[in-house]
């Protein structure tokens, strides 16, 4: 009777556990089917996310490049790491431990240092980011869990079978093919597929090392997230899922079996033909297009330009655009930095315009060949970190709000930073993960300018952030907004943009302008240093520069826009939406960031401390 009480427990537990695992991804893999663009609200069944996906260029693309990165990289990594395998398994030599415990440095080391490593080397070498670059740097963190699970194998191997064969007069080279690799052939093409499954699922690693046209499917994924999880990337998720589950169901099942090579030949066509029918059915669905004669390589923030203009710009003027995202002014400046990518265009913010500036990595804009610049409002131009917009087009601009959800805050209870602080708000706050940001506003709430870096302001600053801690539940740059409509937040400090589409999805939700001064942020066209066609750069800022074009970006993305001739072309919805455009006297209460140099340091120890 104890034992089958024993057993109970034991099983409920197994099943808790597994439930905490997995319960989110079946969570999302539902989601996927549902109707609703909103994910916390189901409205209905449906595939149409699925049909979405198939006709969507942009990811096909993606899916493309993630396909033959990872077919090749696994390649060259089964080969190199079974014969590594082999040899440290059966030779003894100086030097071996000590190559073994090198060749596990890419299982322990973080995925950034190792990104940035590898995108300072091909820097160094003059290699240009792109697919090759991607292969070298798959097969460079591949090759040591191929060589792990070969290894696995080895150690069960019985080396009595390869001496008796070479006792009975077989050469070397027949023993290795005919007995060693069908023996431990399992192992190899386990290894194989953990190698396709780990570059396919690769997302840090890829960003530093990718270049303009080489985008993966998980860096397209990444890049989709900013504006919330929607239905169709959760059907992007699933898929990427199921087949992740299928490829390590395969390389579980085959480590334990014995093969031969006629099984092995049976098992290596399944999979060539499986390759071969995922490629053509994913091309079915490509749309035919006549070969462009250009191309353009575009570096934006994420989810920050229709895909509709980019189709537009295409068949205007018959050039491809490469279009690759970041998430933060930094990755783009270390991407720069580098000389990676070798963009024509890419957007930054204000206080990264005139570092770029100072490091001189963007050049001077031949305005005369941008006939639409009259466009844009004069309040948008001259601004003090590009005097005479020598060197940037503005592109959007932003203010930082607060929102809330009036079900749970009654109204006037926030009027501005300070009441942040409140012990009402304990652990429920959304804000954005910005060290200049959330420090800025921190001193405006002390009564400092937002760009001060006096040490003993900082100081106060430091004490005051601290006491916030207990009123953050999350901080989050991507899409603060869902936290606000799925209620796990009471209110966020983001983007008037965020708090706009927060308001489409949940009536409750209200805005607060900060009484102490709006953060202000300018987003500008820049081209890089290394731009190789700055003819198409120039025609793609006129043509966002278009107001029907410019009016088009601001439906989909609903962010302040300069372009004041487009302004009859947008919904009169979102002209008067405060949270978007805000009053001109609040405006004129606002600070945009500036470069503060080396105080950028203080930041930086002032945000780890805080965080940690």
């Amino acid at each position: 009777m104890k034992r089958k009480k024993g057993n109970a427990i034991k099983s409920l537990y197994v099943f808790l556990i597994f439930m905490f695992l997995y319960i989110p991804i079946m969570v999302l893999m539902a989601f996927s089917f549902n109707e609703s663009k909103l994910n916390v609200v189901w409205t209905g069944f449906t595939f149409k996310w699925y049909e979405s996906l198939l006709h969507n260029e942009g990811i096909l693309e993606a899916v493309k490049n993630s396909f033959v990165v990872a077919i090749i990289s696994t390649l060259i990594s089964v080969v190199i790491g079974t014969l590594t395998a082999i040899g440290l398994y059966k030779y003894k030599f100086k030097g071996k431990n000590v190559l073994d415990a090198i060749l596990n440095i890419p299982l322990i080391i973080p995925e950034i240092v190792m990104g940035i490593s590898l995108l300072a080397f091909f820097s160094i070498v003059k290699l240009p980011l792109g697919k090759v670059s991607l292969i070298i740097a798959h097969v460079t963190f591949s090759i040591a869990y191929v060589v792990a699970v070969v290894k696995t194998r080895l150690d069960g191997y019985d080396k009595s079978v390869e001496e008796a064969a070479l006792d009975l007069g077989a050469t070397p080279l027949k023993v290795f093919f005919n007995v060693t690799l069908p023996i431990i052939m399992p192992g190899v093409i386990a290894g194989g597929f953990l190698a396709f499954t780990l570059s396919l699922d690769d997302v840090i690693i890829s960003f530093f090392v990718a270049g303009p046209g080489s985008v993966t499917l998980p860096l397209k994924v990444f890049s989709m997230v900013k504006f919330g999880v929607t239905p169709e990337i959760n059907a992007l998720s699933t898929i990427i899922m199921v087949l992740t589950l299928v490829i390590l169901g395969l390389s579980l099942t085959l480590r334990n079996v014995n093969l031969n090579m006629k099984r092995i030949g049976a098992i290596l066509t399944v999979i060539a033909l499986a390759v071969s029918s995922t490629g053509y059915g994913i091309w079915a669905f490509a749309k035919d297009s006549e070969k462009p004669q250009q191309v353009i390589n575009i570096f934006n923030w994420s989810e920050y330009l229709p895909q509709s203009v980019i189709d537009k710009f295409e068949q205007t003027y018959n050039i491809k655009v490469n279009y690759s995202t970041f998430s933060s002014n930094e990755e783009m400046l270390a991407k720069l930095m580098a000389g990676g990518g070798k963009y024509d265009l890419a957007v930054a913010s204000d206080f990264m315009v005139e570092i770029l500036k100072k490091q001189s990595l963007i050049l001077k804009i031949n305005k005369d060949n941008l006939p639409n610049f009259k466009n844009i409002g004069p309040q948008f131009l001259n601004l003090p970190f590009d005097r005479d917009n020598e060197y940037s087009v503005p592109y959007m601009w932003l203010a930082g709000i607060i929102a809330y959800d009036s079900s749970k805050i009654p109204d006037g209870m926030i009027t501005g930073y300070a009441d942040l602080w409140r012990p009402e708000l304990k652990n429920s706050l959304t804000v954005l993960d910005d060290q200049r940001a959330i420090i800025g506003i921190t001193l405006k709430k002390l009564g400092y300018p937002l760009n001060e870096t006096d040490p003993a302001a900082l100081a106060k600053a430091k004490e005051e952030l601290k006491k916030l801690q207990k009123n953050i539940k999350a901080y989050d740059s991507d899409s603060p907004k869902t936290s606000l409509i799925n209620g796990e937040s009471k209110a966020i400090f983001a983007w008037g943009a965020e708090g706009s589409l927060a308001r489409r999805e949940n009536p409750n939700v209200r805005y607060v302008i900060p009484k102490e001064g709006l953060f202000l942020q300018q987003d500008n066209f820049v081209i890089p240093k290394d731009a190789k066609n700055i003819k198409a750069a120039e025609l793609f800022m006129n043509f966002i520069m278009e107001p029907e074009i410019s009016a088009e970006i601001s439906l989909h993305f609903p962010y302040g826009n300069p372009n004041i001739e487009a302004y009859p072309y947008i919904d009169k919805d979102i002209m008067e939406d405060i949270s978007v455009y805000p009053p001109k006297e609040k405006l004129k209460k606002g600070e945009y960031l500036k470069d503060i140099g080396d105080a950028v340091i203080m930041f930086d120890k002032i945000w780890s401390e805080v965080k940690q």
